[in-house]
């Protein structure tokens, strides 16, 4: 990678730890990934099963692709596309082109590469972003061209991004819950000068999660996240954590119920919620797996 990979993701990065709400990330990122990469179009495939072809939902990039119903082409032909069985068996955590796990050959004769060559003028070379979901469902952003397949530049800052885009998941999930544990509140977060990273954080102490399991849960370190609530300590007034959380929950910013009632509960031989990935909704009620992502790539198909 060269120096401007790396500040696009910094970039990435900074647009989106505190400027996105939870129903606008997927379009906003995948317009991002779409000049990073120098993609024709980059969809957000959220929640791909492709035994009982059903989604739950498509965000695309740029607007002259939107009206394409990539929803109905995803329920018609998404099951021929050779990353959603990639993703949704998870035998390959990290992005993956088309050409890294079947034949040209072969990938041309399916009816989503007719699709795609259609609706995208030729855009049938494809590199894919997977986020954490449980075995049978595929989530990702797939950044779509013609020409040139990817470079190996082009995957190592693909591969760089993830780790990101699974942290921003993460963080919209904890927020959701929040949104949806509590009615109105007295004060707005960003009356107190909340940031939704801060707020993020504080949700989650406010489950009795340590800074360790806050930190994995939001891929940062735990530096990052005692700097968030001393941040919230100063903005709210307070001394310390639980001054802050009893604050936040008399203001009705926070619920005073454990907001993880409702987390998927592993199934036998799966691990606990702390490592459970996002249930078939897809990233917005991401859980961490800390598997995820495995950075040695495959090989490529011959």
């Amino acid at each position: 990678m060269v120096e401007r990979d790396y500040r696009r993701v910094l970039d990435l990065a900074a647009a989106l730890v505190d400027g996105l709400g939870v129903d606008s990330y997927p379009a906003t990122i995948a317009g991002e990934l779409n000049g990073c990469l120098r993609g024709h179009a980059t969809l957000f495939m959220n929640g791909f099963d492709p035994a009982a072809r059903t989604i739950a939902g498509v965000a695309c990039a740029p607007v002259e692709v939107a009206t394409i119903p990539w929803a109905e082409r995803a329920r018609v032909y998404g099951a021929e596309h050779p990353l959603a069985h990639a993703f949704a068996q998870r035998r390959h955590p990290g992005p993956l082109t088309v050409s890294d796990v079947v034949a040209a050959s072969a990938w041309r004769a399916t009816q989503t590469y007719d699709s795609c060559d259609h609706d995208l003028d030729g855009g049938t070379k494809h590199l894919a972003i997977p986020l954490p979901t449980p075995v049978g469902v595929a989530t990702a952003f797939i950044v779509c061209r013609s020409g040139r397949d990817f470079t190996d530049r082009e995957r190592a800052l693909a591969t760089e991004v993830q780790p990101l885009l699974i942290g921003v998941a993460r963080q919209l999930a904890t927020t959701r819950r929040l949104r949806e544990a509590t009615g109105p509140a007295e004060v707005a977060p960003a009356d107190l000068g909340l940031t939704p990273r801060e707020l993020a954080v504080l949700a989650l102490i406010a489950e009795g999660r340590s800074t360790a399991d806050v930190a994995v849960r939001l891929m940062i370190s735990g530096h990052t996240v005692n700097k968030h609530l001393e941040n919230a300590y100063r903005k709210c007034g307070t001394r310390d954590r639980l001054g802050t959380v009893l604050l936040l929950r008399s203001l009705g910013i926070l619920p005073t119920v454990d907001t993880r009632a409702g987390e998927r509960k592993p199934e036998p031989g799966q691990a606990g919620p702390d490592r459970a990935g996002p249930d078939r909704a897809g990233p917005d009620k991401a859980g961490p797996d800390r598997a995820w992502p495995d950075r040695a790539g495959p090989k490529r198909a011959t």
